[in-house]
């Protein structure tokens, strides 16, 4: 139902987290300052300390509730979801918009609300379009699926075809959404109209003497990426479960594992702050504490690399993709051609890998545009 409250906060939760937080052994400190070795101590002990003191988590969870939550239990999954209705005259086609990590569907309410009610941003409402935003199984607001390799894109599919009885849409993703929407895609052409990405799959298969130079370069940017960021990724496809119980047990320590990436991933210029407040930040902590969804969040990286989830191997609907240049990748359209039909490809001027929050009117611009732009005609519920 409407405002109904996605998650359940006692004051014992509550009391035990500030407890925690005044409890917190600090490491020894290095004689390094700033980034360079991961989170800055000085900027984690700061919002630390404002997340003890000044941070009113109550106030956050009114804000949550009051959003157009729905839950649904399909196949014996639950999966809470936020349901927008247009605004009246709208025709749009139904858009399906899947988040990343490390974040939550809270991510793209903003975007949601600009594609389901465009007016109100100076849009047109003959655009308005019905958009639903599922939590993704094991990050907050819904439970982890009981078994490894349950493919997620099907979940998504049975949640808009049979349970919300949508017969045709369109979807959206980036990062971990950007996969779930590509084998979507893949898997139901025929329902899924076209689909808008932050990042793509690489190509199943090439011929390593058709690569270009645009695409060697690429490929070398990846490699750098991977030697001097992707240490959380390696940690969480090979040993998730190492690091799933100190997470899981300081509050701290969570903090200082997304914060780090929010900086790295963002168009913050080395300022995390200027595009991040402490309140968004805590906000996003607390609902991975809250709901200990931490470690099963780790999942989706062990289960791509054990080979458990279905892997991309051609998307033959209509491809849009949008690239913010602070982003992990930053693809050339060759790249993409390979696995893709695209037929839209957008260079942001600014914006990173949190995008929806970050850079929110550029994202659904482009989602809008793509969906005005598809061959199909608009359909609604």
């Amino acid at each position: 139902m409407p405002g109904m409250s996605p998650l359940e906060v006692s004051e014992n939760d509550l009391d035990d987290l500030r407890r925690r937080l005044r409890g917190t052994r600090w490491p020894e400190p290095w004689p390094v300052q700033g980034w360079d070795a991961g989170t800055d101590q000085d900027e984690l002990r700061r919002l630390v300390g404002v997340w003890l003191n000044d941070f009113d988590w109550r106030v956050q969870q009114e804000r949550i509730d009051a959003l157009p939550w729905r839950r649904a239990d399909i196949d014996g999954a639950s999966v809470a979801y936020l349901r927008f209705d247009p605004e009246p005259g709208g025709s749009g086609v139904p858009v399906l918009l899947t988040n990343g990590w490390p974040s939550t569907a809270l991510e793209l309410v903003d975007v949601a609300r600009r594609l389901a009610t465009p007016s109100l941003f100076g849009g047109d409402p003959a655009d308005a379009a019905p958009v639903i935003v599922p939590a993704l199984p094991g990050l907050p607001f819904s439970p982890q699926r009981p078994r490894l390799g349950e493919q997620t894109h099907e979940l998504w599919h049975a949640l808009m075809t049979r349970h919300l009885g949508f017969p045709r849409y369109l979807a959206h993703g980036g990062d971990l959404g950007a996969g779930i929407t590509s084998r979507l895609a893949q898997a139901h052409p025929d329902e899924v109209v076209g689909i808008h990405l932050l990042a793509v799959a690489p190509p199943a298969h090439i011929d390593e003497e058709t690569i270009t130079p645009e695409e060697e370069a690429h490929l070398e940017r990846v490699q750098e990426w991977l030697r001097t960021e992707g240490g959380y990724q390696h940690q969480q496809q090979t040993r998730p479960l190492t690091l799933a119980p100190a997470v899981s047990d300081s509050p701290v320590g969570l903090l200082s594992w997304i914060l780090e990436k929010h900086r790295a991933w963002s168009d913050c210029d080395g300022d995390v702050s200027s595009r991040f407040s402490n309140d968004y930040l805590l906000t996003l902590a607390s609902v991975y504490w809250l709901t200990n969804s931490i470690g099963t969040s780790f999942r989706a990286y062990y289960e791509h690399a054990s080979g458990l989830t279905s892997r991309v191997e051609r998307v033959r609907v209509p491809t849009a993709v949008a690239l913010f240049p602070h982003d992990i990748a930053s693809p050339p359209r060759r790249w993409i051609e390979r696995t893709y039909d695209l037929v839209r490809y957008t260079r942001m001027p600014r914006g990173g890998h949190f995008a929806p929050h970050e850079e929110p009117a550029l994202l659904a611009d482009d989602i809008a545009a793509f969906a005005r732009s598809l061959p199909h005609p608009p359909i609604t519920e």
